[in-house]
């Protein structure tokens, strides 16, 4: 009830500030999948632009049964579309399928879909000329765990010697991301886990969670390596525990793969909560738009 309080007291705020920010250009319900759910809105910048943009997609929570690109009458995530494409980054906002329609690797599945439409697509001029190399992805809670999956499960062909993951990409930032499921949970985010993982078995759910794919994987690939592929890790000061256990947890495991023990970039967003630092972009709290927006420009410049 917490959230939904919170999804409705800043739906109301950004719509209040609709009339007087900055509108991108959006094309909406852009099919990347067979399922219903595997669609895609893309932000643009009105202004034209001779050279190609970087490009981030969003992919939103919603504790792996809820959550929608379009939320209270539009205005959630719209705010995350406006506000970054009013400073130059096409975006793309991405629904996925949701339990009880998927069960894991699922929700890693569609993030690669939604990854190889950008790479086919993006540079297209109708979607605003973006650099499909050039691309961020950005995970808030549940989606975190979506691109988790997607880059860290070991069949996948990058984990072999010299390869490069595909699509390419320029950063990865996980914004409140849960790693794993050690800790005691909600009673309704257990069920939905054990959905999701199609087990009851905890040990088997820590194995297919995001710490649990990292603890499999060999030291020292490049996606380990944040001066090759950026990695950007945020919590809100206000994060539920199991946010942060897993947070910590999973940057520990990261440095002991890293090469050299390189950290991840890490920040926490004061006075926020696991709702209200998302939905604060593109309002006068500038300090998570302005925090990803730094990082987006930094990476895409490497």
């Amino acid at each position: 009830m917490l959230r939904k309080a919170f999804r409705q007291i800043y739906g109301r705020k950004h719509q209040n500030l609709n009339p007087t920010k900055y509108h991108g250009l959006i094309t909406e319900n852009i099919s990347y999948g067979p399922h219903q759910r595997n669609v895609l809105d893309v932000y643009t910048p009105v202004e034209s632009s001779a050279s190609p943009r970087p490009v981030m997609m969003y992919i939103h929570g919603g504790e792996l049964v809820a959550g929608d690109k379009s939320w209270y009458k539009g205005s959630l995530y719209a705010n995350i579309g406006d506000y970054f494409t009013s400073h130059g980054i096409i975006t793309v906002i991405i629904n996925y399928r949701l339990v009880p329609d998927v069960t894991y690797p699922g929700g890693g599945d569609d993030v690669q879909m939604a990854r190889e439409w950008v790479y086919h697509n993006i540079s297209k001029t109708k979607f605003g000329n973006g650099d499909p190399r050039r691309v961020i992805l950005v995970g808030h809670s549940a989606g975190g765990l979506h691109i988790a999956t997607n880059l860290y499960e070991s069949e996948k062909p990058e984990f072999e010697v010299g390869a490069e993951p595909f699509p390419p990409m320029s950063g990865i930032v996980y914004i409140s991301t849960p790693f794993s499921f050690d800790t005691i949970l909600p009673e309704h985010n257990q069920t939905a886990l054990r959905a999701y993982y199609q087990t009851n078995d905890i040990d088997e759910i820590h194995d297919s969670s995001p710490i649990g794919l990292v603890e499999a994987l060999p030291a020292n690939l490049p996606i380990f390596d944040p001066r090759k592929l950026p990695c950007l890790i945020v919590l809100a000061q206000y994060d539920p525990q199991e946010i942060q256990d897993s947070t910590f947890s999973f940057i520990d495991e990261y440095r002991r793969k890293s090469p050299q023990g390189v950290l991840p970039e890490f920040m926490i967003v004061a006075g926020h909560n696991h709702i209200s630092h998302v939905c604060s972009i593109g309002t006068e709290d500038d300090v998570q738009g302005r925090m990803l927006r730094e990082f987006i420009n930094k990476s895409c410049s490497r």
